[in-house]
């Protein structure tokens, strides 16, 4: 448990630096295209282990290998110099600013591609909303869901787990309760293999002999619920030349398609919960990597990257101070009024800014906490140290 713990961290630390270091490259390349002087590019952040300057350029890298920063000349204090960035035009401005989530967007591409290469440029999402995809074929497929779990049958008897995704049998899809019943009756007293996915997302295999329980038609022991979960297959095998960026306007298209129809949902209901089950902070990320390294399905961990890379360029073209959007908001209204918005005022709606995403932080964390049974599971594991 201790490697697995220290490989998930690893992973953890890998994603989300990447992550947050390939966004300031995008920054720190437009930059320079365009003529603004980059006064420190750094990988990392703390104290600097080594460091070279190039031209008017620091480089360094920091004792904490975590993600990276760029300091532009003239971005904290106005300059009219020609090469500061508080000199340049709102379009300029507006290029060094989108580059950030421009960079996020191909380092996605790129990912889709690997983990499309390897699930044969086919990929299951879950069907939350209605959507029309582009760049393949689309498929719905329905999963029938374990609701109970007979006393004294094979499947009390390996621990089948409740309220999981029947997905496949020996290889072998499964789309409805009546296939998976014909599947067990034509294989009894025969060890099957069974595919399962939790709401949580962690896929696990179960092995099992269906046999008589000496209740008329049970061979398993597993009841289901009257309800299925559905979810689309999108097959870009017709279109791999383009799957990697398919995908990617997919995933982005669908997350904002999905988050606006949980939005609504919670101002029908007036309650916050639709929404915030929809999101998670970096500890929910760090729960769903453990189980994936636990199970050893590295592709999916790219995949999950992919989507948590794409996720924070999203979430940094809101627009709220202290975020990418919230800085184009400020370059639109210096558009639209003609004249640039008082330093103090943009400083006193960042700190706002701020104050409101640290606090969004705390409670979506919180909230991670509490759904994935953190604290208690970090206390087993510690036990099981010593």
């Amino acid at each position: 448990m201790l490697l697995v713990f220290s490989k998930a961290f690893l992973w953890i630390f890998f994603i989300l630096g990447l992550v947050i270091f390939i966004h300031e490259f995008g920054h720190f390349i437009v930059s320079k295209l365009i003529g603004i002087r980059v006064e420190e590019f750094a990988f990392g952040y703390g104290k600097k282990i080594i460091g070279k300057k190039i031209g008017h350029t620091n480089y360094r890298i920091n004792m904490i290998p975590y993600g990276g920063y760029v300091k532009l000349f003239g971005e904290e204090k106005g300059s009219d110099r020609p090469y500061s960035f508080s000199s340049k035009s709102i379009k300029m401005k507006s290029l060094v600013i989108i580059a950030g989530v421009l960079m996020n967007f191909i380092l996605a591409v790129i990912l889709f591609y690997f983990v499309l290469f390897f699930k044969s440029y086919s990929i299951f999402i879950p069907r939350i909303s209605n959507y029309n995809f582009i760049g393949g074929d689309v498929y719905i497929q329905n999963k029938p869901i374990v609701e109970n779990i007979i006393e004294d049958t094979p499947a009390a008897k390996v621990n089948f787990p409740r309220d999981v995704v029947i997905w496949s049998v020996d290889g072998n899809e499964i789309t409805d309760v009546e296939e998976f019943v014909d599947y067990l009756s034509n294989h009894k007293n025969s060890e099957i293999k069974i595919k399962i996915l939790s709401f949580e997302g962690q896929w696990k295999d179960i092995s099992v002999i269906p046999s008589e329980t000496g209740e008329e038609g049970v061979l398993l022991g597993v009841e289901f619920y009257d309800v299925i979960a559905s979810f689309y297959k999108l097959d870009y095998s017709n279109t791999k030349i383009f799957s990697g960026l398919s995908h990617t306007i997919n995933f982005t298209g669908y997350t904002l398609d999905v988050f606006k129809d949980l939005i609504m949902i919670s101002f029908k209901e007036k309650s916050i919960t639709p929404v915030s089950e929809g999101v998670s902070s970096p500890v929910g990320v760090a729960n769903r990597i453990f189980e994936l390294v636990r199970a050893g399905d590295i592709i999916e961990i790219f995949n999950l990257a992919a989507g948590v890379n794409l996720s924070l360029a999203i979430i940094n073209l809101v627009p709220i101070p202290g975020l990418d959007g919230g800085y184009l908001i400020f370059l639109l209204l210096e558009k639209v009024r003609g004249k640039k918005i008082a330093e103090k005022y943009q400083e006193w709606a960042t700190k706002i800014g701020f104050v409101f995403l640290i606090t969004l932080g705390i409670l979506v964390t919180i909230k991670d906490f509490i759904q994935f049974d953190i604290l208690p599971r970090f206390g087993n594991l510690i036990k099981n140290l010593f």
